[in-house]
């Protein structure tokens, strides 16, 4: 395989995921109904295409997947509470928290670019709950923000001695199921819909099962740089497909402050990576 069909498969994987935000609208689900049947038929897809349940049960990897529920949980929550584009651009914000994480956990020193890149992500984290709070909903932004903290603790715990991200994926959909007490109290998702089945579906399979698939295939063949660039498609083209469906448009300032996350994070990410090749001989 070329890297271009690398290239491909994470930008398919990216607009598959970038879906998410729309769908979460459409259901008429709570979050958790959506959080666990979504990752439940996700599980399903990623086990037949492995073809195997062994899985390693490190620290690491029961951390990462621990984490990987929890971003689910907390980014359908999100989008349930705020604009997709909120949302979505919150979570990532995650490389912030993983700069908190190593500085905490492993007395990393941060450099010069690790503050700035902090400072600038933060100022504009700041301009979405400034704007939140004059509405009286801050309580969506702030799940998001958490979000983007359980985000970073999948890359974090993924990069622990013992790791194994490809188990972690897998557990992290699997215990989606601790979430099943939750359907009970959802009238929608006891009352059926075929609507809200065609949607889960589309979200456990297309939208979250294949493209981690696609995903995992096309990292192996494509260059750290290349791929921050190509998933920054998500939160890009997530707000979109929201708009065009339903008009969700978020506020001035929110789309400000989101400008200044995306494009610090992509920035941060290719100085950083570079950084890695030249110190460590990785491939950029």
């Amino acid at each position: 395989m070329k890297q271009r069909d690398g290239s491909l498969l994470i930008f398919i994987a990216a607009v598959m995921w970038s879906f998410g935000g729309l769908a979460a609208k459409i259901l008429t689900w709570n979050a958790f109904s959506i959080a666990c049947v979504r990752g439940l038929i996700a599980f399903v897809v990623i086990l037949i295409y492995r073809g195997k349940m062994r899985v390693s049960f490190s620290k690491s990897t029961i951390l990462s997947a621990i984490s990987l529920t929890l971003t689910t949980t907390l980014f359908m929550l999100a989008n349930k509470l705020t604009t997709s584009a909120n949302a979505i651009v919150l979570q990532y914000s995650a490389p912030v928290f993983i700069l908190l994480f190593s500085f905490i956990f492993q007395k990393y020193t941060p450099s010069r670019k690790d503050v700035i890149a902090v400072t600038l992500t933060l100022f504009g984290i700041s301009l979405f709950f400034i704007e939140r709070l004059q509405t009286g909903y801050w309580l969506g932004d702030f799940i998001g923000l958490l979000s983007g903290v359980s985000f970073a603790g999948v890359f974090f715990a993924n990069k622990l001695p013992n790791a194994n991200p490809v188990d972690a994926s897998l557990l992290g959909n699997l215990f989606s199921i601790f979430l099943l007490p939750f359907l009970f109290f959802d009238k929608n998702f006891l009352t059926f819909s075929a609507i809200n089945w065609t949607v889960i579906l589309l979200m456990g399979t297309l939208q979250l099962g294949v493209p981690y698939i696609l995903f995992s295939l096309g990292i192996k063949k494509t260059s750290a740089v290349k791929s921050s660039i190509i998933a920054t498609i998500e939160p890009i083209l997530n707000p979109i497909w929201v708009f065009l469906a339903i008009g969700e448009i978020p506020g001035i300032l929110s789309l400000f402050g989101g400008s200044i996350v995306l494009l610090t994070i992509v920035i941060y990410n290719i100085t950083k990576t570079k950084e890695n090749y030249k110190i460590n001989g990785e491939p950029a």
